[in-house]
């Protein structure tokens, strides 16, 4: 158990400055001649004009083609600070409209995690009682606040 805890440690320190975009230009996927630098183009364009930040990534990576994954437009996003995945996370809602999602990079333990919580969520939602996700973490809105929702641990 300390091993699995100590490796997913590990996996967050490295995913903390990285971000998921889902339903990215998904037309793009059939489009040849797609680089890791006009893919970064993309992602800075809408990070410019869509999210009206002044953040750049450093790199922008489309999930392998040939995976399930990749049909869903799935791009992950690296910047140079946490503190410019924050800025795009709070711009977030300008999105709004578009299919573009915006999720974290998350780690299979926090994977596994989410995929615990998700009858709860669906039954909170089905009652129409506010939830919102914070990486793996569920809160339900109590009152004025959100709190965590506690599931098992894995």
């Amino acid at each position: 158990m300390q091993d699995r805890d100590l490796a997913d440690q590990e996996a967050r320190k490295k995913k903390e400055v990285n971000a998921v975009l889902r339903n990215f230009e998904q037309e793009l996927l059939l489009e040849e001649g797609e680089t890791p630098d006009s893919l970064k183009e993309k992602v800075d364009t809408l990070l410019a004009e869509n999210l009206e930040t002044a953040i750049a990534c450093v790199s922008a990576k489309r999930l392998q083609k040939g995976r399930s994954d990749a049909a869903q437009g799935i791009v992950i996003v690296q910047f140079e600070k946490k503190q410019h995945k924050i800025a795009m996370f709070k711009a977030k809602g300008k999105l709004a409209g578009t299919t573009i999602g915006l999720d974290d990079d998350l780690t299979i333990l926090q994977h596994q995690r989410k995929n615990a919580a998700w009858p709860a969520f669906k039954d909170f939602r089905s009652r129409g009682v506010k939830t919102q996700w914070r990486a793996e973490k569920l809160f339900v809105k109590e009152g004025e606040h959100f709190v965590e929702h506690k599931v098992l641990n894995l």
